[in-house]
Parts: C-alpha cells; structure tokens; sequence
C-alpha cells in the first residue's frame, strides 16, 4: 500500500516502537509461565509479542499441558505492571523530536497499543510523554486488540482521519496485520527488533532521525 499522498494522522505502537519495553515483558512473561511449569521455545515466546494474551496464549498453555490456566497466567502477569512504573525508560531516539514536529504540521498523532491503559498511562507520565498526542487507545479500551484492526479504527474514529490519510508505525506482524486491516500504509521499526518476520509491512524503518512523513 501507497503512502497516503494527504497525511492528516500517524498513529504509534508503543511498545518496541516508541519504547524498548518488550524484552523486559517477555522476560517476565517466561519467569511467570515457567514458575507454572509452562516453558516455551523462544519462537513461542515472541509469537506473543504484540498480542491479546486471551487470543495467543490459551493455545500454548494447552500445548503444554497447562489448559485452562490463562486466568492464574493474568493474576500473575499484572507484576509485568513494574516494566512501565519502575524500569529505565526512554523514548527512542528522535522519537520524541518526531512526534513533535508532525503536531507542530498539523498532524494528528495517536498512540496505539494492546498495553492495558495503566500501565502505558504510567509509562507516558514518567517519560513526560503524554502531552505529544491526540488521542490514546489501550488494550482495554476496545472488545478486539490486535491483529483486529478495532484499535485503529477507533483511533481514527476519535480523530476524524480516514484510513487512506493515516500512516500505522508498528513494530510486530501482528501490530503491522492490525494497521493493513484498519486500511493504513504501515511502517515497521525496527530498532527494537526481536527477529520477527517483518515483510509484511510497506516500509521498513530502523531509526526516526531523518524519517521523513
């Protein structure tokens, strides 16, 4: 897909697009599953990322002998909660100098994320992050997360952008299927990458400065 030769939005992924965050919360996602007796290959493990964890994970869990456990999985996960409130973050870099020269265009900016709102809310607060967008949409905002494209679409819905006038940044094939659903041009960034197959996207990207949009 072209891109958009009018651009009113982008809307970001968070986590591994803006911030490096997912390696921490996969470590902690193998601490919690073996500590359940469940040990995924490493494939397994970063076929969660990006992912609603009800839709990725009850087929692992049965697979290795653990079905039906996805709600002691959940009440265990919420400690991945200190990533966002207590890890070393940083924007990445020219992420922020980017974010604020679409908005000084006239660009809406978006955040998009399969993150439960808390912990993102928190993350952006202690980044000093917040105020560099539009609008917001979290995990559990919406009935469907990514790969269903209700994520962006409800984004561009609160921003009143058309889908061929927005540009998706994304990280994962999930996040990128999300944002070709939705009927965005979608760039991948790679410069957090975890080895995904990223060739799904219509560009590909590994550093913001000097990308132009």
């Amino acid at each position: 897909m072209a891109r958009p030769q009018r651009l009113d939005a982008v809307l970001f992924d968070f986590d591994n697009t803006l911030c490096d965050t997912e390696s921490s919360n996969l470590e902690l996602v193998d601490g919690i599953l073996r500590d359940m007796g469940v040990v995924l290959s490493e494939a397994e493990l970063l076929s969660l990322s990006g992912g609603e964890d009800r839709v990725t994970l009850p087929p692992l869990l049965e697979k290795h002998g653990a079905p039906g456990r996805i709600d002691e999985y959940e009440l265990r996960r919420d400690g991945c909660y200190r990533t966002y409130a207590e890890a070393d973050l940083e924007l990445e870099p020219g992420a922020r100098e980017l974010l604020s020269s679409l908005r000084e265009r006239g660009v809406a900016v978006g955040l998009v994320s399969t993150t439960a709102s808390r912990c993102i809310l928190t993350a952006l607060d202690r980044l000093r992050a917040l105020g560099l967008f539009d609008v917001v949409v979290c995990g559990d905002m919406v009935a469907r997360c990514k790969p269903d494209p209700e994520p962006y679409r409800r984004a561009l819905e609160l921003l009143g952008v058309a889908p061929e006038h927005a540009i998706v940044v994304e990280d994962s094939p999930t996040g990128a299927a999300a944002g070709h659903a939705a009927g965005c041009h979608v760039i991948v960034y790679r410069g957090c990458s975890l080895g995904q197959d990223l060739s799904a996207a219509d560009e590909v990207v590994d550093s913001y400065p000097g990308l132009s949009l």
